[in-house]
């Protein structure tokens, strides 16, 4: 069987502190419930420094819980190694489209 690429993914939403973490979770819990957890990089982070450390919203927590989902996240603002990441993937996914046959 042929080794599987490393992907990644990156949450993105102004504080950190609800809609990202809640998406980086769930993906982690998905990941891992289909045992592929060793081929993903799951990140999640803000646009904003506002929350930077700062657990999730209690709201953002009492959902994840409530559908059997635990986080240890704290909030952090995304960096240029993020963007450029971002950017490289976006390049990848745009030349494999072109090489297609149309």
């Amino acid at each position: 069987m042929a080794e599987q690429a490393t992907k990644s993914v990156l949450f993105v939403c102004l504080g950190n502190i609800c809609r990202s973490p809640i998406a980086e979770a769930v993906f982690r819990k998905l990941v891992t419930d289909q045992n592929i957890s060793e081929n993903w990089v799951i990140d999640s982070g803000a646009v904003s420094d506002w929350n930077v450390g700062r657990s999730p919203d209690p709201r953002a927590v009492s959902c994840l819980r409530n559908h059997g989902i635990h986080t240890a996240h704290k909030a952090r603002q995304g960096n240029d190694s993020d963007f450029e990441t971002v950017y490289q993937q976006c390049v990848r996914c745009c030349r494999a489209f072109l090489e297609k046959a149309h």
